[in-house]
């Protein structure tokens, strides 16, 4: 009896696992950013929103979140974007610009370099706008 019921719960379990082809397949893409806005300086220790905007290429991209990966007091800031890899997607004619916000939190550096992604030149190399940004201590306000 034991044997029947497990060999029942295998076939049960390989069948629900089947891969048919109308599955749908996706792949990641980082998406070029169009323009931002960020602090033309920073104290160290706050906080600071940065938004930056995008257009979405093709009504098969979804935006996934933000690509963010930091080195030292550079910042590689980008839109990550998941595409469905399908025959019925279609470039967006006149897209319009959307927008993502982060919070960007100044630590112990005097500078911070924002390398915003823009996407990639003829030869396939990526592109980047670099911003650096100063950040200064914290200084009390004086009391008179």
């Amino acid at each position: 009896m034991k044997k029947i019921v497990l060999l029942l719960l295998a076939v049960f379990a390989v069948s629900s696992c089947s891969l048919d082809d109308d599955a749908q397949n996706y792949y990641l893409e980082v998406l070029p950013i169009d323009s931002f806005e960020i602090p033309e300086s920073f104290v160290q220790g706050r906080k600071y929103e940065v938004k930056i905007f995008y257009k979405l290429p093709s009504n098969c991209h979804e935006v996934n979140g933000l690509y963010y990966a930091k080195e030292e007091n550079q910042r590689i800031v980008g839109v990550q974007s998941r595409v469905r890899d399908a025959a019925f997607c279609e470039p967006i004619e006149n897209a319009q610009l959307d927008s993502l916000i982060f919070n960007f939190e100044v630590g112990t550096e005097d500078s911070y370099i924002f390398k915003f992604y823009k996407g990639v030149d003829e030869d396939g190399n990526d592109v980047f706008e670099d911003v650096e940004v100063p950040a200064h201590p914290y200084e009390a306000p004086a009391v008179y």
